[in-house]
């Protein structure tokens, strides 16, 4: 089974943000149910039992919902990944806790975001200069529950089935 530790999302102008951003890239987009911010991607495992069970302390931990302020994109010359930030000292803290737990090296860095759109075809870089109303705004919140997600890949897009809550 393809697993990872991830929290939703809800992104208050995924509208807005999709037909602002159409002139300057042609993308996939992810769709508003499977937004989330990846804790730790795991990859094929055999079972969850033995994450399940590492993972039994996140449940004590508090934990609140994080604003999401501010968009990028990965890759170079031609990014390939367009997203949104969310960014404070309590996710590298959370994430470093989480890689402990799991017995792995935490990434670094750790760049907290919520994938919006796989980019197909890059047309410019505008969009880092345009202004927009929603830009100014909080654009969403990543909810506090981690959850440990079993990814299956469709044709017509990845199903997420939720195993543990954290």
């Amino acid at each position: 089974m393809r697993l990872f530790l991830g929290s939703y999302a809800h992104v208050d102008f995924y509208d807005e943000i999709r037909h602002d951003m159409h002139p300057y890239f042609d993308a996939k987009w992810v769709e508003p149910k499977n937004l989330h911010l990846t804790w730790f991607f795991l990859g094929e495992r055999p079972s969850a039992t033995p994450i399940v069970d590492r993972l039994q302390p996140l449940k004590m931990l508090p934990r609140l919902p994080l604003s999401i302020q501010g968009f990028d994109t990965f890759g170079n010359p031609h990014p390939k990944l367009f997203f949104l930030k969310t960014s404070t000292v309590v996710t590298t803290v959370l994430h470093d806790k989480i890689a402990e737990l799991l017995g792995e090296e935490p990434d670094d860095p750790f760049r907290p975001h919520i994938t919006m759109a796989r980019i197909k075809r890059f047309h410019s870089d505008g969009f880092k200069h345009m202004e927009r109303p929603w830009m100014s705004e909080p654009l969403g919140t990543v909810e506090a529950p981690i959850y440990l997600v079993e990814s299956r890949l469709t044709p017509s897009g990845p199903i997420y089935i939720p195993i543990e809550e954290f």
